[in-house]
């Protein structure tokens, strides 16, 4: 899978149907953006390894716009932190592990970069920590959400600024507002689909859901009827659908009227290609996102609005606050440790640090660099003259109430 967990159900259609972002005057592969002219300190050197082709082209590129608009936002147009011009150096990493590490490599021994960022894919961004902390060097990670990266490989010179895999299920389950109602299961059959209604189980039935039915479907399956049968029949007020890759089992619900007969549609709300491709005439379902442009109500979501349709001729995706949370941490790391990058000391300085970003505040937590964050969920609603279902706030669903398990231990 090229995202493991959770964002794997917001990824619910592949590469050809999302949406291909505007390429940045920082460029892709192996270009450079340059520091301030006039600056007198040492630059500091970025090197971001991230998907800028290939299947998640879009979720790199969404977040290439989002950390290019947060570092301009976060040195206020200067691109330096106490004097120091800050130098930007993107690789892409093709969704490749292999091409993740020898990126990151080139970046740490060629390039002689001091942070690292990026990884779309949590496969790349896992191959990438042992390489932080081996380098001693800074690794702020996004948009990839397994929890792993903060559990099993998290070292202490790694940062995660997107959601986890369970703070994205706990949003799920938050999204749906009644705490006792019935709901189904319609899942893939294999191990991301039966992780994917194990996780959502436990914590629906902690909330007090009745999880009454889980009907799974093979993954390349275009025949929906007989698991959407069993559904209707069982007849329950939501249907939680966790699907990865498309076209999946969405005409077929629009197509027997699930939501018609008084079956609420639950899921991950995706892109806004995704939206576009795979949800028209899916008024009134319901699901959480970790963002969509209109949501957050705060002055740097405005700026990262503004310049996104200045610069990029495009309103903000999924990604792109995102990466402009991740310039930001990194800026206001930077701005704590008088401008050094020295990994150990830019890692005691953001440890525990709390800044403010796109989705409000942010907090890396201190036992494992987990940026905890507010995640929002959602009703499909029509609007005159979006061309889409917009995603339309219920309920903001605050980081404390998603509060992730500690898995580094």
């Amino acid at each position: 899978m090229s995202r493991t967990g959770w964002k794997v159900l917001v990824a619910v259609c592949t590469g050809g149907l999302l949406l291909a972002g505007c390429g940045t005057s920082s460029g892709g592969s192996g270009n450079t953006s340059g520091g301030q002219t006039g600056a007198t300190g040492k630059p500091i050197k970025i090197g971001v390894v991230t998907t800028l082709t290939g299947a998640l082209a879009d979720y790199g590129q969404e977040w290439q716009r989002g950390f290019k608009i947060g570092l301009e936002y976060a040195t206020n147009g200067t691109n330096t932190v106490d004097g120091h011009p800050i130098q930007v150096i993107w690789k892409d990493d093709a969704n490749d592990p292999n091409q993740a590490v020898t990126d990151a490599k080139t970046l740490l021994q060629d390039d002689k970069v001091d942070i690292l960022a990026g990884g779309a894919n949590s496969a790349c961004a896992i191959a990438m920590e042992p390489l932080a902390k081996q380098y001693k060097t800074v690794y702020v990670v996004g948009p990839a959400v397994s929890d792993s990266i903060t559990g099993q490989y998290y070292n202490p010179y790694i940062f995660k600024v997107s959601p986890n895999s369970y703070m994205e299920a706990k949003a799920a389950v938050l999204s749906i507002p009644d705490s006792n109602a019935t709901v189904a299961q319609l899942a893939p059959n294999y191990a991301f689909g039966w992780d994917s209604v194990k996780a959502f189980k436990e914590l629906a039935t902690q909330r007090g859901l009745k999880d009454v039915l889980d009907v799974y479907a093979d993954p390349q399956a275009t025949d929906f009827t007989p698991q959407l049968t069993k559904i209707i029949q069982q007849h329950p007020k939501y249907l939680f659908v966790t699907w990865a890759g498309a076209p999946g089992p969405w005409k077929a619900i629009n197509d027997m009227k699930l939501q018609q007969q008084g079956i609420t549609i639950v899921t991950g709300i995706p892109n806004i290609a995704a939206i576009k491709a795979l949800f028209q005439g899916f008024d009134g379902m319901r699901g959480f996102t970790t963002y969509y442009y209109t949501l957050p109500k705060n002055p740097i979501n405005d700026y990262l609005v503004r310049h996104d349709k200045s610069e990029f001729n495009t309103v903000p995706d999924l990604f792109d606050p995102d990466g402009m949370a991740a310039a930001i941490a990194i800026v206001d790391g930077l701005k704590k440790t008088g401008g050094d990058p020295n990994g150990d000391k830019l890692s005691a300085a953001m440890a525990g640090m709390t800044f403010e970003g796109p989705k409000g505040t942010y907090t890396f937590r201190k036992e494992d660099h987990q940026a905890l964050q507010d995640q929002y969920g959602v009703v499909l609603k029509t609007e005159p003259g979006v061309d889409y279902p917009v995603p339309t706030l219920t309920n903001v669903i605050s980081a404390q109430d998603t509060v992730p398990p500690v898995l580094n231990k």
